[in-house]
């Protein structure tokens, strides 16, 4: 049995200043920014307590970091054994569950920023 795992979610933009020049010539680039971020503030803090830290970021146009996608490639495979499913199906499917999210969430993020027009206040 491995260590337990303390999941770092968080959603980034690629329109960040601080990583929009990198962004515009990297794909994934805001994503392994945040990453690196997160390790560096929590990979102390889990460290002490025998966990690993496992920063699952998602940029806001649905680009997975690096370590997002090593994640989901090992849960689909132990979930594909547990399941008896192939390990592609899987992963697909969880993909497909965390994109929907995404945009869910993204959609919610919007929604509740936005003035409605005067004429429907």
């Amino acid at each position: 049995m491995g260590k337990p795992a303390a999941l770092d979610l968080s959603v980034t933009s690629p329109h960040n200043p601080l990583t929009l020049l990198e962004a515009g010539v990297t794909t994934g680039a805001a994503a392994k920014a945040t990453e690196e971020r997160k390790l560096k503030a929590n990979m102390g803090k889990c460290a002490d307590l025998g966990w690993l830290c496992v920063p699952v970021v998602a940029e806001s146009y649905g680009v997975w970091g690096l370590t997002a996608r090593d994640f989901f490639s090992k849960l689909g495979s132990r979930l594909a054994t547990s399941l008896g499913k192939s390990k592609s199906v899987v992963t697909h499917v969880l993909y497909g569950r965390m994109s929907m999210n995404l945009v869910r969430a993204n959609t919610t993020a919007i929604l509740s920023r936005s003035v409605p027009p005067p004429e429907l206040q």
